[in-house]
């Protein structure tokens, strides 16, 4: 994608494809049991193929996949292994698959487990197709020839290597953990009645819809706040809708807790819920990164000794409890086709961030750019993490920083307090190629675009949204020699990203609106 300098934008949403969308399923028995009712919840429209006869174990897996993949061209793949690797097996037993966890051997090593993982993980992203992991479903006490929780030591390995690919993970071991004892076929097997089939189909045909849907259409809207008070009124949520977004980010302060007791701190978040979020939840997707205060403590960093509970009660929140294979709450989510792809990735500037360097106050604050470079933002697993997500292909990428990570030191939290990370940072982007980024930001209570205009092969912005629902009251900015624009906000607003994929070389329009939808700060790429 080349830059356009364009001012005024046309949005559009391409058809879906005429042609009926194709879905595999890999997987063992468990998939043999749930695949036809989720061809029927999926119904005509969608042709639903299980690959020919059972997956077994990864090994299998390595040698059979282009046999299963054949030369068809497939839109979702929900893929499975697990059971059979964890799985202990002896010559001399006589129970059916001669499956014994006391002298057996086991199939498949958590290392060896990894390893197929990897080879096809990278054979399935060669497809194109949206791929979506399905964990192994539970171990029941009393199985044969299987070890009550390895299905949760096998789930953690799988769940590493799918977050490091950016593959979503369908959690079935969750759902199947819920499961009454009369729903298995007898105690001890690991296989279900039609009722539990049933269920487990009706999980996975939602993933697969869902995948469908994203797929199906480029994502065009993409609007973003931070900084909301949440005992406060948040009319501009009616805004928001009104804007029709396919997706809402917010990046951070999304509410003002700032403590150590986690009863308060879920109490802030119900709040919220109350506020109008509820609303917003159901007129689109919306996704979540965390600041200093919904992380807990102002200015807080890796110090802050709740940081895992209150992680906790984050991920309750915003991801319906499901945990991450990673400390922290970084993450990344993929939209729209692959020729019109569009990545998220929301980091996490809090959780490992090394405590700042105090000095002189200044407007902004006292913090000071450190030279100390065992200091770090991200922690090295989460650089590790996003290296990886840099080198996934797409065709735009939002990367949502809490804090502003163009605008110079002022005295407030920036990535300009830490410069070796933010030069760490534009080297990564360098070194991956990482093609048409863009950086959000919030925090601090004014809205206003920065940029590098040199530092890549294209100009770097980074669009800072703040408040949702308070005044600035100082009303004037810090300064930012990085500024791109003269006009800064300092009203409740909210942001939009609009991309038109209209041309050959797609558009991208970004814009600071005010609590009645008017454009205050507005620049097209």
């Amino acid at each position: 994608m080349k830059y356009l300098c364009l001012f005024i934008a046309t949005l559009i949403v391409l058809p879906a494809s005429a042609e009926q969308p194709r879905v595999l399923i890999i997987g063992d028995s468990i998939s043999l049991g749930y695949t036809p009712d989720v061809k029927k919840l999926l119904g005509d429209s969608v042709t639903v193929v299980h690959n020919k006869g059972n997956a077994q174990h990864t090994s299998t897996g390595v040698k059979k996949i282009d046999s299963w993949l054949g030369d068809k061209q497939w839109d979702v793949i929900h893929f499975n292994w697990g059971l059979w690797d964890l799985c202990y097996r002896h010559p001399d037993s006589k129970v059916q698959g001669r499956r014994d966890k006391l002298r057996g051997t086991l199939t498949t090593s958590l290392p060896d487990y990894e390893r197929n993982l990897e080879l096809l993980v990278a054979r399935l992203k060669h497809t194109r197709a949206k791929l979506i992991w399905a964990n192994t479903t539970v171990v029941p006490e009393g199985e044969a020839g299987r070890k009550l929780d390895d299905d949760l030591r096998y789930n953690e390995v799988a769940a590493r290597v799918m977050h490091k690919h950016g593959i979503r993970t369908n959690d079935l071991n969750r759902l199947s953990r819920s499961f009454d004892r009369e729903i298995f076929v007898r105690p001890g097997d690991v296989h279900y009645t039609a009722t539990g089939y049933q269920k487990l189909a009706t999980q996975v045909a939602a993933a697969i819809r869902d995948e469908l849907s994203r797929s199906d259409r480029p994502i065009s809207r993409i609007l973003f706040g931070s900084c909301i008070k949440q005992q406060n009124p948040v009319p501009i949520f009616d805004t928001i809708m009104d804007s029709k977004p396919d997706l809402f980010v917010f990046t951070g302060d999304n509410i003002y807790g700032d403590t150590t007791d986690m009863a308060v701190l879920q109490q802030e978040y119900d709040a919220l819920q109350k506020a109008g979020l509820t609303k917003l939840q159901q007129s689109c997707e919306v996704i979540a990164t965390w600041d200093d205060h919904d992380y807990g403590v102002n200015d807080g960093g890796a110090s802050y000794p709740m940081r895992d509970q209150s992680r906790d009660v984050f991920l309750k929140f915003w991801r319906n409890g499901n945990q991450p294979p990673h400390a922290g709450v970084y993450d990344s989510h993929f939209y729209g086709p692959a020729d019109r792809r569009v990545q998220v990735i929301l980091l996490d500037t809090r959780y490992f961030r090394s405590d700042l360097k105090k000095g002189e106050k200044r407007v902004g604050g006292s913090w000071v750019p450190d030279d100390d470079r065992s200091k770090t933002m991200l922690g090295a697993e989460q650089w590790g993490w996003l290296e990886d997500q840099l080198k996934q292909p797409a065709q735009f990428r939002i990367i949502v920083s809490s804090i502003q990570f163009i605008a110079e030191d002022a005295g407030q939290e920036a990535w300009a307090n830490l410069p070796h990370e933010r030069q760490r940072m534009i080297d990564l982007l360098k070194q991956t190629k990482a093609n048409d980024v863009v950086f959000i930001s919030g925090d601090r209570h004014w809205s206003e675009l920065s940029v590098l205009p040199k530092t890549l092969d294209y100009p770097l912005f980074d669009l800072t949204c703040s408040s949702l629902n308070q005044v600035h009251t100082r009303g004037t900015p810090t300064r930012n020699r990085h500024r791109f624009l003269p006009q800064t906000f300092h009203k409740p607003n909210f942001g939009i990203i609009s991309l038109d994929w209209s041309s050959p070389q797609p558009s991208v329009t970004m814009q600071i609106r005010d609590s009645e939808g008017n454009v205050q700060i507005e620049h097209r790429l």
